[in-house]
């Protein structure tokens, strides 16, 4: 009996194999079910020549929002690489002000200490020929 139940179950299997497996999983049990005659690589399902074109009608619109969600990303992408390169050019230019200003700030600084110190060498000979003159 066993046996007998394995031998249908493989013909109904190779039955099913023959028929489209997307009207047959679609259909009611009343309904004709068609042949396949067309394998799809892409989910390896053989189905009817009306199944098929709406499968492949399907990839097709899949695939092209695909590309234009990734065009869409792409530039997107590349908007955000330029904002980039335009914040890191803006960030260098304000660090280099900054340093540069510091620059001038110290250089400035330098010379009002060397003058400083000039001055008070100046002032103090000025005092020791002065105490000296007195004497």
């Amino acid at each position: 009996m066993l046996q007998s139940i394995m031998s249908t179950h493989s013909q109904t299997s190779l039955f099913d194999d023959q028929n489209c497996e997307i009207c047959s999983s679609t259909s009611s049990i009343n309904d004709t079910k068609r042949l396949s005659c067309f394998p799809c690589d892409h989910c390896r399902l053989t189905m009817c020549s009306d199944c098929y074109e709406k499968h492949t009608a399907n990839l097709n619109d899949e695939h092209s929002q695909l590309r234009k969600r990734f065009s869409q990303l792409t530039n997107l992408f590349n908007s955000k690489r330029e904002l980039f390169a335009t914040f890191e050019e803006h960030c260098i230019r304000n660090i280099n002000s900054v340093f540069n200003e510091i620059l001038d700030d110290l250089q400035n600084l330098r010379n009002e200490s060397i003058n400083y110190v000039k001055q008070q060498f100046h002032d103090a000979e000025v005092n020791y020929f002065s105490l000296i003159n007195n004497n």
